[in-house]
């Protein structure tokens, strides 16, 4: 589709339309920001899917996003969250992530939310993420990383970069005791809850099914003694 040429084009054979149910595939899910869809090539919406939940144990800190691309939020649904159910907003290309929830303790309190990211057309895509002093929030820790979609991106073969790098990207942080001081104030930040996202989770299974496709496909083709 372009200016001259307003006409959506229909979709390649091998991106074939997709729809799911959001709620159950939540059930479902090992991560926040889960790909709903596993188109992740260049140009591709990704809508993904968050599900925070709050509790007695319930930690989930505060990270900033850094992104070239926008990104769209759509609190599908909510309790005692600063999120109203059925809110729709386009996130700054820096925004604050946290629970979004009002009292993260409360086991009641919940946010469904379906986050719509935008993968770039062409070129370098940037992201990063940072955080910020617990006690008087000047920024102590940015990291960036290429999240370049490659060409015809399945998330079966290319785990969606935005999520599989973090557990690596904050575990810089939390096993670096120097890093979590803070320069300005001195204060020792804690580490941050990376458990709480899942992303660990969605890292370890992404290269365990892939490693299992490469295993099944030698197999296929080890003739049998």
């Amino acid at each position: 589709m372009t200016e001259d040429n307003p006409v959506i084009p229909p979709p390649r054979r091998d991106r074939p339309p997709l729809k799911v149910n959001v709620f159950e595939a939540m059930q479902h899910s090992n991560t926040q920001l889960m790909p709903l869809f596993p188109y992740l090539h260049p140009g591709a919406m990704v809508p993904a899917g968050a599900m925070i939940i709050g509790g007695p144990n319930a930690d989930y800190g505060h990270f900033f996003h850094h992104n070239t691309q926008d990104e769209v939020v759509l609190a599908l649904a909510a309790n005692g969250a600063v999120l109203g159910t059925g809110q729709v907003f386009v996130g700054a290309r820096i925004h604050g992530v946290n629970s979004f929830l009002k009292k993260e303790k409360d086991a009641k309190s919940f946010a469904i939310m379906v986050i719509t990211q935008r993968q770039a057309e062409s070129g370098p895509q940037r992201e990063a993420c940072s955080l910020r002093c617990e006690k008087c929030h000047e920024e102590i820790y940015l990291k960036e990383f290429d999240a370049t979609p490659p060409p015809d991106a399945l998330e079966g073969e290319h785990p969606f970069v935005s999520v599989a790098v973090l557990p690596e990207l904050f575990a810089d942080f939390n096993n670096d005791e120097a890093r979590r001081v803070c320069t300005k104030c001195g204060h020792l930040n804690r580490p941050f809850p990376v458990a709480s996202w899942g992303w660990d989770r969605y890292a370890t299974q992404s290269a365990t099914t892939i490693a299992g496709r490469q295993a099944l496909k030698q197999a296929t083709q080890t003739p049998i003694k």
